[in-house]
């Protein structure tokens, strides 16, 4: 097992005074479009660009698809500061995972108190912006099955839910001294009997093209599918409200000084109660 060390938050203390730029995260571009949708931002970067960008209130917004997976997440974050360096004052990441603490319930939100790179085994300590207070750890790795090793890593860590990305992303917002909010939502519960490849292709259940090829390969677990994907779509939704929130937190706490960066689209400024509607939250 992989010690988890004592990670600090993240925080510049410029960050802390004015906000110019906020970049979003997210592994698929379901996660991240009710976002784009409600801040106004394209939805398809320009052609030779992988990210999106906008404004929202005055603040530059970035949007990118990090795709699954550690190294692909680590990559797409890198990318993003290579290109933006540290005019980003804020990185959210949005988006699901699967629920080991059977207590969570499908579409239930995490606001987690620690995420865990599994390469390095360090607990790091996002911003918590949220009205809710910060619970479990977020444990990121690219497992597709659970092996003895990794329940162990589990369970001895505290382990709430998992996914691929969110500690990746975390340790280069560390490195960059970037402040960091992690807002995912559950939308299934870690089935640990289940085959490996079946866990494997739940990351790609979101695109209608693999639920269909999953379902013709697995007749049996079409019901399971089908469960899966209402549960994908719960999560992506309350995890992209809770977002909207910790957004508007973030702007309200920030005292703006600065212009924000030039970009190549903008939005118009919204409301909270609009950018929620724009969600389906009444």
């Amino acid at each position: 097992m992989r010690p988890v060390g004592t990670g600090q938050p993240a925080t510049r203390e410029e960050a802390r005074q004015s906000i110019r730029c906020i970049a979003i995260l997210s592994a698929t571009a379901s996660e991240l479009r009710p976002v784009q949708r409600s801040l106004g931002i394209a939805g398809k970067p320009r052609e030779g660009e992988n990210y999106c960008a906008g404004s929202y209130k005055g603040v530059t917004v970035i949007t990118a698809i990090t795709d699954a997976g550690l190294a692909a997440a680590e990559r797409a974050t890198e990318a993003l500061f290579a290109r933006f360096g540290d005019t980003i004052d804020h990185v959210f990441v949005v988006g699901r995972a699967g629920a080991y603490d059977l207590r969570l319930k499908i579409g239930e939100v995490v606001i987690p108190e620690a995420v865990v790179d599994q390469r390095d085994g360090i607990a790091r300590t996002p911003v918590n912006l949220s009205a809710r207070a910060p619970s479990g750890v977020i444990y990121s790795s690219d497992k597709h099955g659970f092996d003895d090793e990794y329940i162990d890593d589990l369970n001895n860590n505290s382990v709430s839910v998992v996914d691929m990305e969110s500690g990746a992303i975390a340790t280069v917002c560390h490195r960059y001294g970037c402040p960091l909010t992690v807002v995912r939502a559950v939308s299934d519960q870690v089935d640990l009997l289940a085959e490996s490849r079946d866990v494997y292709q739940l990351a790609g259940l979101s695109d209608y093209g693999s639920a269909l090829r999953f379902a013709l390969q697995r007749p049996r677990r079409i019901a399971y599918l089908v469960t899966t994907l209402l549960g994908v779509k719960k999560a992506i939704s309350a995890s992209s409200r809770e977002l909207l929130r910790n957004i508007e937190s973030l702007l309200q706490q920030a005292c703006s000084t600065e212009k924000p960066v030039k970009v190549d689209v903008r939005g118009n400024a919204r409301t909270e109660a609009s950018l929620l509607a724009r969600t389906g939250e009444s």
